[in-house]
């Protein structure tokens, strides 16, 4: 017989007896950076109730509380004034199964097959839920080279207030994340959430988010950035009350977030986008509705340094806040300016039954190398400030913003309080021609094909308008 061999088959089974044990301490020790993730946020707790590590699994009951008391008490409310007799708290019960070959729910490879899960018997005196689940489940695995992979679900709730007049439904939640490469991908939907009131209601229906990140959970929770990309989309939302009888119904409703870390220079481009693609009210239409911003030359340890102030000035009783505040940018804000950071408006545009734009602008700070005087010094950060912006309006809608202007000022003139509707009407309509060919005249617009352009410049602390030199009251002499 090959003794060799054998030897090396020995070898590999201890190898293979020993693994689940060393990579339970992992899963222990995953679960403490966890928890001291958790207690390092003001108004959050986590403690462990149970941790029983076997060789092949692990067992933890862990409870996660919002410590709303002394948020109170740090906002100077009086007790009588709390809604909350005690602080909420749920407990988290945590099941894993050691790898590399791992038992007990199932069969597989992997280093861990986990699954964490909430009960939530806390919560049934306020939401309703089916009795057999839990009110959120999560399982997956940490592949053999660290990938996870993971499903989750939320099931359908209700809740009732008849006091109030209060009703919540929701279908229920499911999501999946999984490993490519060196990030995951989680996908995730809803069918519908409503929530009516007694003069206010809001129905939306098919909820979806798609998330591609390369970090943690935990790191989300501390708010810190890391490369990311986010698409959220509600297709119909229906919202009632907002005025006497009135319901405004829209489509396809999409938030998009994008971020992007530069490690060699330590900071981040952050892209949020928000829009709609239909609108429809009580006089009000529109369609075609997007916001773009970029947040450029973001430095990195300022923004980890701004959530970390962020999370411990909800303990601050608000008269101290502004002077922390102050204390704040004076340690931390030099190096973010010196960073350059810009704030761009990539994409603002909308269609109106009036007509339609799209305008888009950019700011950024250039230069700096030490803080002014005082943060209210306008013409020391004009000095700084690099900006240009762009507005382009079809006819239609640039007469009905100028027909606007004129109403307003017209009204306010004593002439107007013994004008009739029509006479006021008849009045805009023959000035507005006049005021948009001044403004032609004056270079504050420029006519084109399709309508009106204007073009702004600001620079070296001077400013144009399509070329056309503005004087600013606070610019530096």
């Amino acid at each position: 017989m090959n003794k060799p061999l054998l030897a090396g088959a020995g070898v590999t089974l201890v190898a293979l007896g020993i693994a689940p044990y060393f990579i339970g301490s992992s899963v222990e020790d995953n679960v403490n950076a966890a928890v001291n993730g958790f207690n390092e946020q003001a108004v959050y707790s986590a403690e462990v109730l149970s941790y029983d590590k076997g060789w092949f699994s692990t067992k933890a009951e862990i409870k996660l509380a919002i410590d709303f008391r002394a948020l109170f008490n740090a906002q100077n409310v009086d007790a009588v004034e709390m809604p909350l007799d005690e602080n909420p708290n749920i407990t988290a019960t945590l099941v894993a199964h050691h790898g590399p070959v791992y038992f007990g729910d199932g069969v597989g490879l992997g280093r861990v097959h986990y699954t964490v899960s909430i009960d939530g018997d806390e919560l049934r005196e306020y939401v309703q839920w089916d009795g057999q689940q839990s009110i959120y489940h999560n399982e997956g695995v940490v592949g053999l080279l660290g990938g996870l992979s993971y499903k989750d679900v939320i099931p359908a709730l209700s809740a009732t207030n008849e006091e109030e007049g209060f009703t919540l439904l929701f279908s229920g939640y499911t999501g999946e994340a999984k490993p490519d490469g060196g990030q995951t991908l989680y996908t995730s939907s809803g069918e519908s959430l409503s929530i009516n009131a007694d003069e206010f209601s809001m129905k939306m229906a098919n909820l979806s988010m798609d998330v591609t990140y390369d970090g943690s959970m935990m790191e989300a929770f501390k708010g810190e950035l890391f490369e990311s990309k986010i698409e959220a989309l509600i297709e119909t939302m229906e919202v009632s009350g907002l005025e006497a009888g009135a319901t405004v119904q829209l489509e396809n409703i999409a938030l998009i977030t994008d971020t992007n870390i530069d490690k060699d220079n330590n900071t981040a481009n952050v892209y949020v986008e928000y829009a709609i693609d239909k609108v429809e009210g009580p006089e009000l239409e529109a369609s075609d509705m997007v916001l773009g911003v970029a947040l450029n030359n973001l430095d990195v340890d300022f923004i980890k340094a701004y959530q970390d102030f962020s999370n411990t000035s909800l303990m601050i009783p608000p008269e101290e806040v502004h002077a922390k505040m102050m204390e704040f940018v004076e340690a931390n804000l030099l190096p973010q300016l010196k960073a350059e950071p810009e704030l761009n408006i990539t994409t603002l545009k909308a269609t109106l039954p009036e007509g339609s734009f799209t305008a888009h602008a950019n700011t950024k700070l250039v230069g700096i190398d030490a803080l002014p005087g005082t943060m209210e010094d306008v013409a020391y950060w004009v000095t700084h400030l690099m900006a240009d912006a762009q507005i382009v309006a079809d006819k239609a809608f640039a007469q009905s913003v100028a027909s606007g202007y004129m109403m307003g000022q017209l009204m306010a003139t004593p002439q107007a309080q013994s004008m009739s509707a029509e006479e006021l009407e008849a009045a805009v309509e023959q000035q507005t021609p006049m005021m948009l060919s001044t403004f032609a005249q004056q270079g504050l617009i420029k006519e084109t094909e399709k309508g009106y352009e204007t073009k702004l410049e600001l620079k070296d602390g001077k400013a144009s308008v399509n070329g056309t030199p503005i004087p600013l009251p606070f610019a530096p002499q």
